[in-house]
């Protein structure tokens, strides 16, 4: 799933104007950008094995005679519930990984004593989620700029490849490796929700062992990166970039003017003393920030493609519900949205992005975000036909699990729902990982983590639509439900590729 990668020990020889035409190959990827790897696999493990069963555990009442159930609150409130905590989990990167265990331990126990003693499954739940929000906001922003910090910058170099040719060393292509195998991994931890969706099902007081498996996950990841953190490479700290603008903002609109007395030197040797900023460095904050604005405008299209993802945590599996599974969980189907990434991710890298490369065609990070946001349409798109499927076929037709004795699916096959889940890993691999990657690459050094936390409000801004699509999630709405993002997703994509055509003509 990588480029051509030079030998260990490759003889590195100066670089000159010659040999900036040679041919780029990713360089060497440290130990330590592994280890951190290795860490946030832990944590995306137990974010997605926590995730896969809640649609269940709020939506079904503990006595569902068809799957499992907790806290039974219906189909419409669980993805409302799910919606906002997304939202809350994608905006608040503000508190420390402590406070992401102690959420887990306050569901899991309380996820034990629902089953047990039939209570303090909603009060635990909704204190839980509180704090399991906060903890996954903290680390999405923060750990993949902390996991690019481990790979630092190197001066360019040229080496000599197994076949006895040289090439430049790309730090860009050794970051989108980074990159890809980042995605490939959060995908493979992903699949931990097979594992909890089968406890779920069928051990005594399911739930609570099921949150309990994502409660260790958390706490070795906690553990490790407390014990090894001084191992680690950290940017020194240059204060808090908000802050540090809004500064430059109120100098130059209310600038203090140097005494008659005061030369150049002696203004920049008074700054220096006194902490404050010069005109200069002032002008350099506004610079970056405008920068990372420029970068985040990449972000505009997808609060819709992280509606369409989101629905796999909830409608999906609601729909999955009301179909043949063949003794399979309903919520176990999510898991081949990740398997899919790992079949199609190394096949995108490895052939179908070098293959267009060499036949000189031109598919950049945005054109691949626009594929991606397509794809996204395609999924929505076919999930509206099944739904229609569903709603055509008995014995319950448009209102499946509530006709005759109740809790009967309707007669369709939940394998139906496979392509919906590969167009959306298609989606992913093509848009979030590009959109990710081109806003790392354009954002100012200051602002890295600003970006990415802005990409996660973003996302929050998918989950908000969520919210309002929760209204009316429930049957016999779903093929409008649907019908509805499709349009949406429809608009985007067209307006994302326009803006596209129209931004390259007008560099031309």
């Amino acid at each position: 799933m990588s480029e051509k990668k030079e030998p260990d020990s490759p003889p590195v020889e100066s670089v000159n104007s010659i040999e900036q035409d040679l041919p780029a190959v990713r360089g060497q990827v440290p130990y330590k950008v592994w280890l951190v790897q290795g860490l946030y696999f832990l944590e995306r493990a137990a974010f997605y094995g926590f995730s896969q069963p809640l649609q269940n555990y709020l939506q079904l009442s503990p006595d569902d005679p068809l799957r499992p159930g907790a806290l039974g609150l219906g189909q419409a409130k669980a993805v409302l519930i799910i919606y906002i905590w997304f939202i809350y989990s994608y905006s608040t990167p503000l508190a420390g990984g402590l406070i992401y265990v102690l959420g887990l331990s306050t569901v899991t126990a309380t996820a034990f004593t629902q089953r047990i003693y039939g209570t303090g499954g909603l009060p635990g739940f909704i204190v839980g989620m509180f704090l399991v929000g906060a903890g996954t906001g903290t680390v999405k922003p923060n750990i993949t700029v902390f996991l690019i910090d481990q790979f630092p910058e190197e001066e360019p170099k040229v080496v000599a490849l197994k076949n006895g040719k040289s090439a430049m060393v790309s730090r860009e292509l050794t970051i989108r490796f980074i990159w890809n195998v980042n995605y490939w991994m959060i995908n493979v931890r992903g699949l931990c929700g097979i594992i909890t969706t089968n406890v779920e099902r069928y051990a005594y007081a399911g739930f609570g062992f099921a949150f309990l498996i994502c409660l260790c996950l958390i706490a070795a990841s906690a553990a490790i990166f407390q014990a090894g953190y001084t191992r680690f490479e950290t940017a020194p700290p240059s204060g808090n970039a908000i802050a540090n603008l809004f500064s430059a903002l109120r100098r130059r609109r209310n600038p203090v003017p140097p005494r008659p007395d005061q030369t150049e030197v002696a203004i920049q040797s008074s700054a220096q003393e006194d902490g404050s900023a010069t005109p200069s460095k002032d002008e350099a904050i506004i610079a970056d920030a405008k920068s990372a604005l420029r970068a985040c405008l990449v972000f505009l299209p997808f609060p819709a493609p992280m509606l369409s993802i989101n629905l796999m945590d909830s409608t999906f599996i609601a729909q999955a519900g009301t179909m043949q599974t063949h003794g399979l969980p309903n919520d176990i189907m999510y898991n081949l949205n990740p398997i899919s990434v790992m079949v199609f991710l190394p096949f995108f890298q490895s052939w179908i992005y070098p293959t267009l490369a060499k036949k000189k065609i031109n598919f950049s990070a945005e054109h691949r975000i626009g594929v991606g946001l397509f794809c996204a349409t395609l999924a929505i798109a076919y999930t509206t036909g099944i739904q229609h499927l569903i709603y055509m076929t008995g014995p319950c037709f448009n209102h499946p699990l509530k006709c005759l004795a109740g809790n009967i699916p309707n007669d369709v096959s939940v394998g139906l729902q496979t392509p919906t889940y590969v167009f959306l890993a298609w989606a992913e691999i093509l848009a979030i990982v590009s959109g990710t990657e081109l806003a790392y690459s354009r954002a100012p050094a200051s602002m890295k983590s600003i970006v990415q936390a802005l990409f996660n409000f973003f996302s929050a801004l998918g989950s908000l639509f969520g919210v309002g699509v929760s209204f009316a999630a429930y049957d016999p709405n779903m093929v409008i439900v649907y019908g509805s993002i499709t349009g949406l997703l429809l608009f985007v994509t067209f307006a994302f590729e326009f803006a596209y055509l129209v931004r390259g003509k007008a560099s031309n």
